[in-house]
This record gives structure tokens, C-alpha cells and sequence, in this order.
């Protein structure tokens, strides 16, 4: 990871479940009318910026963000099956504030202590993510990557990288960049 170069991601934009405060995993929910103006300001913005390659998720919500920016910055877009998100198994549509009271713990703790056998777990996210990045950006050393997926990859990368407590915003670019072997994700302004 300290060989990576910098890089840049953007969870897609706002879905109603989202919204509604649901487990989404791979459910395949589009996005809402926020979620597409989200994505269309981020291709404003990140229009400013040296990306050379854009690569998402195969998910619906992904792949419409990452159109919509890529329609910005003139590039295509490649899809990375292994950039999906994690699947919650029988969590995925329920409410998470509603499974967290039922198993007792506070809204703010992570849900990964409460995941049923059928999700994907933490430490498969973890293990998956880097390595899917780790090998997109070991293929293209000199480019600057946009990675448009979700909010468990992005979790699954600050925690790799920049320790635990950054949280993705719905279609937020950020910017991943490492001085002397420490990273940080900033958002892109």
C-alpha cells in the first residue's frame, strides 16, 4: 500500500434507501432525483481535476454516478466487479436503526458486530477492497484512477490506510493521498 500512488473515489449518489436509512448492500436501488444532481456536481468538480481513468462498481447506482461524471470529464467507464458493495444477506432492505435497537446496540456502533452468517463479513470487505484497488492501481501506475462505489469500500480503504472514523458522504468526491507513507482521505474541493 505505500507503493500505491494517490488517488480518487466517489460513493455514488443518493438512493431512497439511502434516504430511508436502509441496509442497501447489493441490492441493486437506483438513484434518487438528489442522487443525480450529487453526481452531476461532482463531475463538475472533479472536471478540475487529472483524472485519466474512471473505474466503478457494477451496481446500478454506481454506474450511473460514474456516467454522469464521466459524460464532465470525456472518459470512459470501466466496471470492476469486485468494487461492489457488501452484500448484508437478510439485513439488506431493513432499516438500520430499527436491526441495531433489536440487537441492543447503540446506532452509532458498527453493524458488522451484528451481521447475519449470509453477509458478507468485515474482514472479507477489508481483504476484498484492497486488493481489488491494490490491483487496478498496480496495472496503472502513473494514472490518476476515479474509483466510483460505496461506502463500504470507502470505509474498507480509510480504515486500510488512514485508520478507523471517516465516514463517505453520497456523490462526495475525496481524494486519497499519501506523504511519507501516511495517508489521508480529504475531500476534493
Amino acid at each position: 500500500m505505500n507503493n500505491w500512488q494517490n488517488f480518487y473515489f466517489l460513493r455514488h449518489g443518493q438512493t431512497d434507501w439511502n434516504l430511508e436509512g436502509r441496509f442497501q448492500g447489493r441490492s441493486d436501488v437506483p438513484l434518487n432525483a438528489t442522487g443525480h444532481k450529487q453526481a452531476l456536481n461532482a463531475g463538475l468538480l472533479l472536471k478540475q481535476h487529472p483524472i485519466e481513468r474512471i473505474i466503478c462498481s457494477p451496481l446500478d447506482r454506481a454506474i450511473k454516478t460514474a456516467k454522469i461524471v464521466a459524460e464532465h470529464i470525456s472518459l470512459p467507464v470501466q466496471i470492476d466487479d469486485q468494487l461492489i458493495e457488501r452484500t448484508f444477506g437478510s439485513f439488506e432492505g431493513l432499516i438500520i436503526s430499527d436491526v441495531k435497537r433489536k440487537h441492543g446496540i447503540d446506532i452509532n456502533e458498527p453493524a458488522a458486530k451484528i451481521l447475519p452468517t449470509d453477509a458478507e463479513q468485515w474482514s472479507e470487505t477489508v481483504k476484498r477492497s484492497r486488493e481489488a484497488i491494490g490491483k487496478l492501481l498496480t496495472a496503472a501506475p502513473s494514472e490518476n484512477i476515479l474509483f466510483v462505489a460505496h461506502h463500504g469500500i470507502f470505509r474498507a480503504l480509510t480504515e486500510t490506510l488512514c485508520g478507523p472514523g471517516l465516514d463517505s458522504e453520497n456523490g462526495t468526491p475525496y481524494r486519497f493521498h499519501s506523504t511519507d507513507g501516511k495517508w489521508a482521505a480529504t475531500k476534493v474541493s
